[in-house]
Order: structure tokens, then sequence, then C-alpha cells
């Protein structure tokens, strides 16, 4: 793969900013040769990807968390000196830090505009846009040219260093997942090495964090971080809470929960998105709250008073809500920059891609309108759809909320006795850090704009909690399909399949609702079945199906024991198949066998039944055995 990006790579230069099909090298055997080499060494690696994580949990052969990481720094290690592979991202990083540098607000002017030397290799696209990254994004980008202007004198050696230290950024918040994740993992019941092998071994990972130097990674890896402190994650787990041992204190919550509030303002002042992960952040912190910090009055021993409950819960929210917005004011302030970065992201949508469900939606119902006879309508229905979405998206994100606040005891307990739940620590954690991750998965897929690196926030956080191999499974293959949605030079090869691609979402969004239809009519097809409830013992049960009358049969009356029907008697056959007759039938009278003690009478012509323990040929006295 590093091989083939130094010809088929996002390369510095080139018309438009690309050297790639749609470029100068389209027609050059390099450029093919690269991207052969890099489609093999990208298939190779899936397969190995693939092959590893079946392995796992291999019974008595258990694959150990350090050695995935160090198989995975092994992986990585070529690709820190290849050229940015998905995407020239890395670009415009630069040139936003220098324009930084030299004084000039990023959100009020664009890379041409304000004179970045590095411009042609930026996208035509973005050259007059201005960024939607946030003030600690400009701030280290500032930071990284300032380094590679003190190393080196000319522009392109300054913009080669430049990349190698975006990487290095990068790579910092990959150590803050392979940090952090584990213990996030253990912490839900999750197990690590499963989280290990889907967050920071894939394709995806590989081709975008790397190789693309994403400041997605750095932010990703601070929301990582922020999740584990919050829920007081260990190496070995997470203690439960329950009393505290006798003459010890409790531990103290609060720094842990500041500074997870502190890392999550830091994610938020990169890409507003990390904000999405607060309300559960927030929600972790009330789950690891010791049970004892307030004697209970009633209750049971040990128990937290319901006053003290609800006010641990409010303070411990309090502190990372506060935290977080303190930090993202502070950060704003100290690097001079004010929040135009909002304005900007709406001219991320330019770009109209069926890589996300909204827009092939409303590219699906353009393309209808046109063999229609209205073309002019192809702009109206994306946006409208983009609308849709959004809608959408915010129903979605406030129903994961709940779902969260439900899940850490949101409410009442049936016992009266505080703010409990029925759930374990445990199993809430899980939950919430399951919605957490689903919110980044809708932001993600309902966003007006998608690109295969805004996937690492969704795969990351989700990977801490796939216990189950059938749901790492389905996981695995998104990640493969999205890992190959792009080629090394940064086209995306959505731009080649724009109606298949919307056909596809459509077929898309009529199987999920299918499917959703078909869960909602399952689970309500039980309660519409339910049994009529069982007469009480004092009201009579209705008439006898035996007599017809409202008095039972005796063997229906609860208060008569109950005794078995005798089956029909069974006559005994010769060999021959001619009956054989027994006493006062005839022939000879049976012949009794000796038996031990404890075991009925065996006879030559049969033997006693062992369910109702009458005689099996007639004339014997039938002695009725109680069951059981």
């Amino acid at each position: 793969m590093t091989v083939g990006a130094y010809g088929a790579g996002a390369l510095p230069g080139g018309p438009d900013g690309r050297a790639g099909p749609a470029g100068a090298l389209a027609a050059s055997w390099p450029y093919w040769l690269g991207l052969t080499g890099w489609l093999a060494g990208l298939l190779v690696l899936t397969v190995a990807w693939w092959r590893l994580g079946g392995t796992l949990h291999r019974p008595g052969h258990p694959v150990p968390t350090r050695w995935l990481l160090a198989t995975g720094a092994l992986w990585a290690a070529p690709l820190l000196f290849a050229p940015p592979l998905g995407s020239r991202d890395v670009y415009a990083y630069a040139c936003q830090g220098a324009l930084w540098l030299d004084g000039v607000d990023p959100y009020a002017v664009g890379v041409a505009d304000g004179g970045c030397a590095w411009t042609d290799s930026v996208p035509s696209l973005w050259w007059h846009t201005t960024t939607p990254y946030g003030p600690l994004a400009i701030a280290l980008a500032g930071g990284v040219v300032a380094l590679a202007r003190l190393a080196v004198s000319g522009p392109d050696d300054r913009l080669l260093v430049a990349i190698f230290l975006f990487r290095a950024v990068a790579m910092l918040g990959a150590l803050l997942v392979a940090r952090y994740l584990p213990r996030l993992a253990r912490a839900v019941g999750a197990p690590a090495s499963a989280a290990v092998w889907l967050a920071l071994l894939s394709p995806l990972t590989a081709v975008h964090l790397v190789g693309g130097a994403h400041n997605d990674a750095l932010m990703v890896g601070l929301v990582v971080a922020a999740l584990a402190l919050a829920v007081g994650a260990t190496r070995t787990g997470v203690p439960e809470p329950g009393p505290a041992p006798s003459g010890r204190p409790w531990p103290r919550p609060w720094p842990a929960l500041l500074l997870a509030g502190l890392l999550l303002g830091l994610a938020g002042t990169i890409k507003i998105t990390a904000l999405v992960a607060l309300p559960f952040v927030a929600l972790l912190a009330t789950v690891r709250l010791p049970r004892t910090l307030a004697p209970a009055t009633v209750g049971p021993p040990g128990a937290m008073a319901p006053g003290g409950v609800r006010l641990a819960r409010a303070v411990a929210v309090g502190a990372v809500l506060l935290t977080t917005a303190v930090t993202f004011a502070t950060v704003t302030v100290a690097t001079g920059l004010d929040l135009g970065w909002l304005a900007a992201l709406p001219d991320t949508g330019r770009l109209v891609q069926w890589t996300s469900l909204p827009s092939g939606l409303g590219m699906a119902a353009g393309y209808l309108l046109r063999i229609l006879g209205h073309p002019e309508a192809f702009g109206p229905a994306v946006a409208w759809a983009r609308a849709l979405g959004l809608a959408v998206l915010l129903a979605v994100s406030v129903a994961l909320v709940l779902r969260a606040w439900r899940a850490t005891g949101g409410r009442p307990g049936v016992s009266g006795h505080g703010w409990e739940t029925d759930r374990p620590p445990v199993a809430a954690r899980r939950s919430v850090t399951t919605a957490c991750g689903l919110a980044f998965g809708a932001v993600t897929l309902l966003s007006p704009v998608f690109y295969p690196w805004y996937a690492l926030a969704t795969v990351t956080v989700l990977a801490a909690t796939v216990g189950q191999r059938w749901w790492r499974g389905p996981l695995a293959v998104l990640v493969l399909a999205t890992g190959f949605l792009v080629l090394p030079d940064g086209l995306g090869l959505a731009v080649r399949t724009k109606l298949p691609g919307a056909l596809l979402d459509v077929a898309v969004v009529i199987a999920l609702t299918a499917y959703a239809v078909r869960r909602f009519r399952r689970a309500r097809r039980p309660r519409a079945n339910q049994p009529d409830q069982p007469a009480r013992p004092d009201q009579p049960a209705g008439p006898c199906r035996l007599t017809g009358t409202d008095q039972p049969a005796r063997h229906d009356r609860p208060d008569q024991p109950t005794s078995p029907i005798p089956p029909a008697p069974r006559i005994p056959r010769s060999r021959s198949g001619s009956p054989t007759l027994g006493a006062g039938g005839g022939g000879p009278d049976p012949v009794s066998l000796p038996v031990g003690p404890g075991r009925e009478a065996a006879t030559t012509a049969g033997h006693r039944s062992r369910r109702s323990g009458s005689a099996a040929h007639p004339g014997a006295p039938a002695t009725p055995r109680p069951r059981g």
C-alpha cells in the first residue's frame, strides 16, 4: 500500500489539486501500476484482518490485547511514510494553519483568498470556502506549520514535514484509543480484544486514520477517553458500587468527572460532532456514583437517601456539562477565534453524494422528477430530503438520550428507596455506551454529507460494546465496505455511481422499514395473545368440561386426590400371535417369578403397567399407585 501510494496516492500539486484519473497522470502507467499495488495491499490487509478476527475467542487460545496492539503498530508503521491516502484534507489543514499564523482569520476567507502557498494541492472546490473545523484544530495546524517552518526552509519541504507532523497528531489520537478503549470495553462487559481488533486494526483505520491523517483521529481519542473516565474504568475493569470497606473512605469520582468534561470540551473544539457524546458522558457519570455517600433513613442498610441520590446525580451531570462548556469557551478565547466555523458547516454539503442516506433519497426523487419532465426540481428534492434527514436525526438523538437515561435509573425505583434501577451497573453502562455509538451512527448516516472517515467515531464507540459475535460480524462488514469507498488519490467512487447508489439508498430504506414494521408487530403480538388470567381459588372456575355444570368432576376437584384412569386391558399373545388365555380362560395360570425386594412380580403372560400400577392381564386386581 505504501509503495502504491507513491504512484496513485494524493500527491502534492497536480491540476485541480488531484493527480488521478481526472488529472494529468490519468493516461500514465505509473498511476495504474500504483493503484494496482495499493488495491492488492488493501486486499491482503483485509483478508489478514478478517482471519485474525476469527481467532480472537478460540477455546483455550485467547489473543492478548497487547499482542493485538503490537500487530496494529506493525501494520501502521509503513503507512507513516506514505503520501496522504484517501483524501487531500491534510493539505487544507496546512493552509489553514499557515493562514492563522500569518494573522488571517480562516473563518473569514478561504485558502486561495488568504494566499496560501500550497493552494494547488487543495481541491478547487474548497479554495474559497472557510474552514469548518474548531479553534483547537486550527491552533494545532498552526503549531504544525510553525514547527515545519523552523525545521526546513523551502515551501515544498515544509509541506512534507507538515504532513508527517499531522500524522503524529493523528497517532496521538490512536494512542488515546489504545489506552482507554480496552478499559471502556471491560467496564461495559465486552471483550477488550474484540474492541481493539475492530477499532484499531481495521482497513478503515489504516487508510483514513493513519494514511489520511484526519483530525477526526484526535477527536475520537478524546471522546473515548472521556467515556472511560466517566465510568471510572481502570486496567482491570471498574469497581462495582456497594458498601465501602470499614475504615476506608470512598474514592471521590469528581476529579475523573472533571477531567472527562475537559477532554470532551477539547474534542468539541476540534469538530462539533464530538458534542454528540456530551449527554451520554454525563449519564455515565451518574452510574459510578457510590451508593453510600449519605445514609438512608429508610430502605436497606447502606442505601443512599432519595434526596442525596438526586443531589449527587445533579451535581455529577452539572460538573460534566459545566467543565465542557468552560473548556470550549476557554479554547475559543485563547486562540483569538470566534464561532465563525459553525457558519461554515453548511458549505461542506456542496457535494451531493448517495453515501449520505438523505442525499441519496433526494437524488432518487430528483431523477424521478427529471423523467416526469421537471429537471429543475432536482435541487429542491435534495434539499427537502436533507431537511427531513435532519429532523429524523433530531428525533433519533432525543430517543437515544431518553433510552440511556432510563437505563441509568432515571426514574424512581419500585421499592421507593432512593433513585434505583433494576439493572446492574454493567448493563447500565453498556446501554449508555451503545446509545452513544448509535447516536454517532445516526449523525454519520443522516447528515447531508458523508465521508468514510466520519465512521471512525461510530465504529470506535460501538466496538467497546460488541460482546456478541452476531453483532460484531455485521459491523465488521460495514467497516470493510466503508474502507473501499474512495481511491488512494481521494476520488470517491460515489461520484461515478450516482444513479445506482441512489437506487441502493431507496432499497436500504425499504428494507429497514420492513424490518422495523416486522419487529413492531412481533413485539405487539404476545400482548394481544396473552392467556386469560386464572380464576381465584375462592371463585367458581365456570362449567366443568366433563359434567357441564358448575360442580367439577371428582378428578378436577382441588380437594380430592387425583387418580389416573386405568388403561384398557391388554390381551397377552404368544410368539405366533394367537391370544394366550390366562386364569379362567382354559389355559395355565401365569407363573410368578421370584423377584427382589421393592420390585413388582413379573409373569409369563405379562407384567404390571408402570404408569398405573394395574395388572396387564384380565382378571388381575388393579391397585392404583400414586404418581411421583
